[in-house]
């Protein structure tokens, strides 16, 4: 059996093309290292994504200690309705 035909690569391909399906999408990153990628994600009572999103371990190697920082932003011209837009890096461990 090919890897399209399974049932969880389907509703993968549909959070990807933008559909939210168990209340999850699939929505596109925009600039910085990830930029082009998806995240999928669980939207909440309102249908809004988690507000910001971290990543780490792009080709462009930042500091070590340093996330990647992309906030949600509405975006009525993407398939989801939003993306998220790379806001720079932070720190992984904030001084306590």
């Amino acid at each position: 059996m090919s890897v399209e035909g399974l049932p969880h690569m389907k509703l993968i391909d549909r959070w990807l093309r933008g559909e939210v399906l168990h209340n999850t999408v699939g929505i596109r990153m925009c600039g910085g290292p990830f930029h082009g990628r998806f995240r999928i994600v669980e939207l909440d009572d309102q249908r809004h994504p988690p507000a910001r999103q971290r990543a780490s371990g792009s080709r462009e190697r930042p500091p070590a200690d340093a996330w990647h920082v992309y906030l949600a932003t509405p975006a009525p011209d993407a398939t989801a309705g939003w993306t998220y837009e790379y806001a720079g890096t932070e720190p992984r461990h904030r001084p306590a």
